[in-house]
């Protein structure tokens, strides 16, 4: 198991690999009964590549169906106390929404979001098992109004 951490955005995107062989056709054709990533055995190399892959779908790609589809194992474990707390199912579900419809802009490593949220802090932790995300932790940390460290968050 690696634990994988997505803390920063770029502008440049990562290079998308093929989709994992350890999905299927029905993954990306078959939208009534989806069928999520099957975990078989890979290098480190290969891990980052299909996490690349993963960040690219979901966060600038924005489609988390297909994320999920590819990259997630149905009984996928959310830790965010906000979201479903377990299956890739109900997880891509609630986030489809709130994805597609989220405004983000990036700017160097500073990134901005639209809808009045403030500046604010947000490291998403991924652990894989082999070839597929696993479980999900997220950290955010808003800039406190009388921040007195000039350093802090950004």
């Amino acid at each position: 198991m690696a634990a994988l951490v997505l803390a920063t955005a770029t502008t440049a995107a990562p290079p998308t690999p093929s989709p994992p062989s350890n999905t299927t056709a029905a993954a990306t054709t078959n939208t009534s009964t989806p069928t999520y990533c099957v975990p078989r055995a890979v290098t480190p190399a290969e891990q980052s590549e299909i996490f690349a892959a993963f960040v690219q779908e979901f966060y600038v790609v924005r489609n988390v169906a297909n994320a999920f589809k590819l990259y997630v194992v149905a009984d996928y474990i959310q830790h965010n106390p906000y979201e479903p707390p377990n299956g890739a199912a109900g997880s891509a579900e609630y986030l489809t929404p709130i994805f597609s419809n989220l405004s983000i802009g990036v700017e160097v490593l500073h990134q901005g979001f639209g809808g009045g949220i403030g500046p604010v802090a947000i490291a998403d932790i991924f652990e894989f098992t082999d070839s597929c995300v696993k479980e999900h932790w997220d950290v955010t940390q808003e800039l406190p109004a009388d921040a007195t460290n000039p350093l802090a968050l950004f």
